[in-house]
């Protein structure tokens, strides 16, 4: 019956609608929050609930932007998210393989 319901949109139009609305919504929580600006990659990878090594992965990659300030390698957590979910849309099935 679901079914019925997506007639004539394409999947990929549906997830790309999907996560443009998630993205919408987490926006203003994001800049709004308390949360530092700059993380380390332990903190980062607990943010987006992936492991460490998977953050230097998709960093190496060019996935997700750093900074590197003096001998340590940051991130901004709302870039990184954003980085992903546009990694995401451009990914065949809508996830980012690893």
């Amino acid at each position: 019956m679901s079914s019925l319901f997506l007639q004539g949109i394409a999947p990929d139009e549906l997830i790309d609608a999907i996560a443009a609305a998630v993205l919408d919504q987490i926006r203003p929580a994001l800049s709004e929050s308390s949360a530092p600006l700059l993380v380390d990659r332990d903190e980062m990878a607990r943010l987006a609930s992936i492991s460490p090594p998977m953050v230097d992965k998709l960093r190496a990659a060019g996935t997700i932007p750093s900074v590197l300030a003096g001998r340590r390698r940051l991130y901004r957590p709302d870039a990184v998210i954003e980085a992903l979910t546009a990694a995401t849309r451009n990914e065949k099935g809508g996830a980012i393989n690893g």
